[in-house]
């Protein structure tokens, strides 16, 4: 209701300062001339953005900050080898680590139920596998390499222990008949962690073990992490929040450097411009305020002929929210 009554007021006082004022006056919009964009300085989290849409920025002011990122251990494993170390500026592999929970395993023919069926093994066929001590350790498994009366499998899911002896089967029920192989756990080739940027709080060493989920390092960018505002401005457009993941260099905002009025004008009208003409101008938000000067930079004609487009730069080089409607008059005395 607020809102409403706000509205017919501000109505009411346009009309009555446009019949008042002047007998011409044209409506015109808010643009851009020119814009500069606020950047990420850096691969991570925006920790604070305080930009707003239609807010004044002001060049060098601080506009939020990107929280390094920290990188987590994928699987549980032994890191086998470092490469970097912490304050070093990196772009690819940090650190290894050989994961105890993907297994490759090692299996022969023997110890298996001698039929025709089991003799013909397949690349790609899914296995079940288990422990030979007491059952207790179960996987899935697939194969990936025959040779003779040896193949290779890699498992694809379960909980095994590296270097134990483990049976593999047709049937998930582990039916003897079905007995294919034997085989021997051994861990998977290391994996590579890699990272973009300046290592920061580096929290392992080779040889140490890592459970999934856990912290190993944070990275940041060689610069700063604060953003600024490039130049003073109106900011038009937000393109991130608070908490969103950015890359460097990612456009987070637009800031509008320099503004202009333009507005529609009948043909008839458009005779009653040139460029460099005195004209006066007032917020559409505020029809109470005094004119302003301004001046007419362009005048051109639309293809119909039928109308113009005007071109005009506020004298006082204000910065107006892109948008905004503006009253446009002829100046008064």
């Amino acid at each position: 209701m607020m809102k409403r009554i706000a509205a017919t007021l501000l109505c009411l006082a346009l009309a009555v300062w446009t019949a008042g004022a002047c007998a011409d006056s044209w409506n015109g919009t808010v643009t851009a001339l020119e814009t500069v964009q606020v950047t990420s300085p850096a691969d991570g989290t925006l920790e604070s953005f305080s930009l707003e849409t239609g807010a004044a920025a002001a060049e060098g002011d601080a506009a939020g900050s990107v929280r390094m990122d920290k990188t987590f251990a994928p699987f549980d494993g032994t890191v086998a080898a470092m490469h970097a170390e912490d304050g070093e500026e990196i772009n690819g592999t940090v650190l290894e680590i050989s994961p105890t929970s993907l297994y490759t395993l090692t299996c022969t023919v023997q110890d298996t139920a001698q039929t025709p069926e089991n003799a013909l093994i397949h690349i790609g066929e899914t296995l079940y596998v288990r422990c030979t001590a007491d059952g207790s350790h179960r996987a899935t498994a697939v194969v990936t390499k025959i040779s003779g009366a040896e193949f290779t499998a890699e498992a694809t899911g379960g909980e095994l222990y590296v270097g134990e002896t483990v049976y593999l089967y047709r049937d998930a029920e582990y039916t003897a008949a079905l007995r294919v192989g034997k085989g021997t756990v051994t861990s998977h080739d290391p994996l590579t962690v890699s990272a973009k940027g300046v290592i920061r709080n580096l929290r392992v060493q080779a040889g140490d073990r890592v459970e999934r989920g856990q912290w190993l390092f944070s990275v940041s960018s060689a610069e700063e992490n604060e953003i600024t505002i490039p130049a003073s401005g109106i900011v038009t457009e937000v393109k991130a929040s608070a908490g969103s993941s950015v890359t460097g260099e990612q456009v987070l905002a637009e800031i509008a450097v320099s503004c202009a009025i333009r507005m529609t004008v009948s043909a008839d009208d458009a005779g009653l411009f040139t460029a460099g003409q005195e004209m006066a101008y007032i917020r559409g938000d505020d029809p109470h305020e005094e004119l302003r000067p301004c001046r007419v930079s362009k005048v051109l004609m639309n293809s119909d002929d039928a109308s113009a487009e005007i071109e005009l730069i506020p004298e006082d080089e204000s910065l107006l929210p892109v948008g905004m409607t503006i009253l446009v008059t002829e100046p008064q005395e």
